[in-house]
């Protein structure tokens, strides 16, 4: 999980209150600077992974997003796209159906709440292409085939993104909306954070 967005509010001038997306960035930054250094997704960013390792990372990447994107009320895209990259793994669909799924998510019984976990993951996405990149070494330069979760929606990311990031901004200029979307921030990272360690308990996948 990275986010690698910038902060489109002024905050030099002493009126300007701070855009909904800005407060949601400041009050995740520890424990989005604790994942960039995580064992496992620092070897991604580093592009030292290997093949073993990476294909256990998409089977817990896989884990959370299938039971958030149901618990969020979204479309399946995300793990989707982890789905394909595990079959260009050589993944069949009866292991990865079989794969643990997440069981401790945030309550996310109001729209606000469910905007402010997906802010975790849409974010995620920004900083996904980037690290698409740094995966070459397993799959060459230009393939698509088995990194789609990092390379996310491509040209499109950037258009997304902002869309996403006005909506935030529209609802949390509310005062309640904005507090309920930074708590169900919080633990979504807390939930994720707590799914990807290695040392968690539950089987890491195949």
């Amino acid at each position: 999980m990275t986010i690698a967005e910038p902060v489109a509010t002024d905050l030099s001038a002493p009126s300007a209150r701070p855009t909904a997306r800005h407060a949601l960035r400041e009050a995740t930054q520890a424990v989005h600077a604790r994942l960039h250094i995580h064992p496992v997704l620092g070897t991604v960013q580093a592009g030292t992974i290997d093949l073993a390792t990476y294909r256990t990372l998409l089977s817990r990447l896989y884990g959370f997003h299938v039971p958030f994107e149901a618990a969020a009320g979204i479309a399946p895209e995300r793990s989707l796209w982890l789905a394909a990259d595990m079959r260009t793994l050589g993944l069949q669909e009866q292991a990865i159906a079989a794969l643990p799924l997440c069981p401790s998510l945030p309550r996310l019984d109001t729209p606000h709440r469910r905007l402010g976990a997906q802010y975790v993951v849409e974010g995620s996405t920004l900083g996904g292409r980037e690290l698409s990149k740094r995966l070459d070494h397993l799959f060459g330069h230009g393939e698509r085939a088995g990194r789609c979760f990092f390379s996310g929606r491509d040209a499109d990311t950037g258009k997304a993104w902002r869309a996403f990031a006005d909506a935030l901004d529209i609802a949390g200029e509310d005062p309640a909306a904005r507090a309920e979307m930074i708590a169900a921030a919080i633990e979504t990272f807390a939930a994720f954070e707590d799914w990807v360690d290695w040392n968690a308990g539950a089987n890491s996948g195949p």
